[in-house]
Parts: structure tokens; sequence; C-alpha cells
């Protein structure tokens, strides 16, 4: 019943998409419902929405595209919502959240964070917890923080920077700073390979708290090699979007 509900979710959103212009939802954020799938979209569109063409700076040492490849066009960011369609669903599996004040001291952890806008948006929901951005390259997001924090992201304080790559994570330093603390939301919009994909997951399963959620996006296929790998996660695959919980969730 959930992943009907989350498929027929997802239609109705799709047929009121032209309806719900991300910039005309900007203008009236602070007047819509915190968490839910208009807000989401208007917050993503606030602090900057849909970027293309991102110049890639740094690169894992284990990519294997060619340097040709990897100068080709640029890096893509603030689509999550609206252009790809994942509000609704970012909406329904985050609200137990933002409403339980029993998760007033979680982790949040989002791995590929461009420009920082998904930060902005989980500093907004969750302003008392500990928002962590880990990326191969941090450059983007650093830069562009004052813009951000303009804006007035950030009120309760930053998020916490960090590099990462995840072709070659290092699980010590990932237990390093989470500082005994475990992830409740963790969201991978990094490399989107299978490769990058399970390689993280590996890296960032034992630091689960048990009533996590866990977010792939822009994948299509890999939630067949994660049902085949991980069989302790119930995982609803909607599209490019594969959400990983508990099974008792």
């Amino acid at each position: 019943m959930g992943l009907i509900r989350n498929f027929t979710q997802s239609i109705k959103f799709r047929i009121n998409k032209s309806n719900k212009k991300p910039e005309n939802l900007a203008l009236k954020r602070n007047r819509l419902q915190l968490g839910s799938p208009d807000w989401l979209i208007a917050t993503e569109a606030y602090y900057g929405g849909y970027l293309t063409n991102i110049h890639r700076r740094k690169v894992s040492d284990l990519d294997d595209r060619s340097p040709e490849k990897i100068a080709t066009g640029g890096m893509t960011g603030g689509d999550r919502m609206y252009h790809h369609g994942y509000a609704p669903h970012y909406s329904h599996y985050l609200n137990r959240f933002f409403k339980d004040n029993n998760f007033s001291e979680m982790v949040v952890c989002e791995i590929g964070i461009l420009k920082g806008t998904g930060l902005a948006i989980w500093c907004d929901l969750f302003p008392n917890n500990r928002i962590l951005g880990l990326d191969i390259d941090i450059s983007h997001t650093s830069e562009n923080l004052d813009n951000l924090l303009s804006l007035g992201a950030f009120k309760k304080g930053k998020p916490e920077l960090y590099e990462f790559d995840q072709l070659n994570p290092d699980t010590k330093f990932i237990k390093k700073i989470l500082k005994n603390k475990k992830i409740s939301i963790c969201i991978d919009d990094g490399l989107h390979s299978e490769v990058a994909i399970m390689t993280t997951i590996k890296c960032i399963r034992p630091f689960l708290d048990k009533n996590f959620v866990y977010f792939i996006e822009d994948n299509s296929k890999i939630s067949k090699t994660i049902r085949s790998q991980y069989k302790e996660f119930k995982i609803t695959a909607i599209g490019e979007l594969t959400i990983l919980t508990a099974k008792k969730y």
C-alpha cells in the first residue's frame, strides 16, 4: 500500500506541477506548511533553485571517466524537489522527524552538496540538529555560504562541511566526525553511479540510526542491486529515487 500511495502522490504531483512554478511558490514560502511538498519546492527555489553547468574542479582519483568527459558540460543542482519531482516523497518520509520532538538531537547527512541549497533546506527543517555536508569538492558551497546567509539560511548555525570521496570513503573519518552519534537522515546526491552508491552505503551503514531514512537520487536501477545485498533494508523505488528504511518502518 505504501508504494501505491507514493506512486499516486507522484502522479498527482506531476499533474499539478504546471500550476506550482517554484519561483511563484518561493514568494510565499513563509505561508506554506513546513515540510510540505510545496514548502520544499519553494525553499529550494528561494535558496537558488535549478543550477546547471557548474564546473567540476575536483574529482576522485578513482573516477574512471576520461578527462574529456569530466570537462564536458558541468554539474547540475537545485533540481530534486521540483524538476525531478521528489518533493512529495521527501515530505512523506521526513514528516515524522520534524514533527517528533524525540529527534531533537539527530544527525542529517547529505552527500553531494554542490552549492549548498539542500543544506539550507535541511537547516530550516531541522534547526536544532547537526547537518553534515559531504563532497569531494566543498568549494562551491563554501563560496556560496555568504549568499545563503544573506537569504536567511543557517539561523541556528552553519552546516559542517567535510571532503568525502564516494569512490574511496574513509570509514574511520566518518566515525570521527559523528562523535558517537548516529545518522537519522542520509541523502546521496553525489556521483549517482552504481559503484559510488554501493561503496557509500557500505561506509555509512554502520552509522545509521535504528529509525533512519536513506535517500538515493537519480538512479532508476540501483534498487535491485541494493536489494540483493542488503536484506535488512526496506527498499522503496519510485522512478529515479530509492528510499531505504528499517524494515519495521
